[in-house]
């Protein structure tokens, strides 16, 4: 009768000493050291350090240069932050289109008094339908049809047939326009028509007047899990 053989059982240490041995013929790794390696970090030139109240040295060499506000600026609107605008307004048709647009040029001024040279800085001036403005009513209207005959839904672009159509606009400029007053105007319009699930990439639906014949037009169901509009970007979307 054959005795079982008895297996060759390594201690962990043994299997660590093993595994240096067999990883000594890898190449090291070198950590570079010297002056040529070294990061070169210049002397500091600027306003000598000096002790604030609280005891800690002054830190503005690292906050960069103050755009906004102003020191010794004691401008306050009185304004209370997060309340919003009141329910009622004095617009003449207020909840319209135009009353929002009216409010929405207001509340933009205001920023503007408010931040002075700062807005053009932060770029505020690059923002909202005012970029619309540098287009003419011609160009919009074929912009919407380039957008229309290149949805985004189906995987199609509009920024080539747009940058050909446009040789005066560069690709910042129509994409601005697109995310700016495009897509903002096209979702007022869906919701003022009463749709519940936005889709802004889904540029099928043809703008149509506030009729007894639209409101007829029959609405995709929707549930709790589907009241949230879907929000598809421009690119790395699908």
């Amino acid at each position: 009768m054959h005795k079982p053989k008895k297996r060759n059982l390594q201690s962990p240490q043994k299997s660590a000493d093993w595994l240096e041995y067999i990883n000594d013929c890898l190449p090291a790794l070198v950590i570079p050291v010297g002056p040529r390696f070294q990061a070169d970090v210049p002397e500091w030139t600027s306003a000598s350090n000096h002790m604030h109240e609280n005891g800690d040295l002054d830190t503005s060499r690292w906050l960069g240069t103050r755009i906004w506000a102003f020191q010794n600026d004691s401008t306050d609107s009185g304004g209370k932050i997060g309340k919003g605008r009141p329910d009622s307004c004095s617009c003449s048709s207020p909840g319209s289109s135009q009353c929002a647009k009216q409010h929405i040029s207001e509340a933009r001024a205001r920023l503007q008094s408010d931040l002075g040279p700062a807005f053009k800085s932060w770029k505020f001036d690059e923002m909202g339908e005012d970029v619309g403005k540098s287009w003419t009513s011609k160009q919009k209207k074929k912009f919407d049809s380039l957008v229309c005959a290149n949805p985004l839904s189906q995987g199609k672009s509009f920024l080539q047939p747009a940058e050909s159509s446009f040789p005066s606009k560069t690709r910042k400029d129509i994409v601005s326009y697109y995310l700016n007053v495009y897509v903002p105007k096209r979702i007022s319009m869906i919701t003022r028509l009463g749709y519940k699930l936005l889709d802004s990439d889904d540029d099928e639906v043809e703008e149509a007047p506030n009729t007894k014949s639209s409101q007829k037009r029959p609405r995709p169901n929707s549930d709790d899990s589907t009241k949230l509009a879907k929000s598809h970007y421009l690119t790395g979307r699908r």
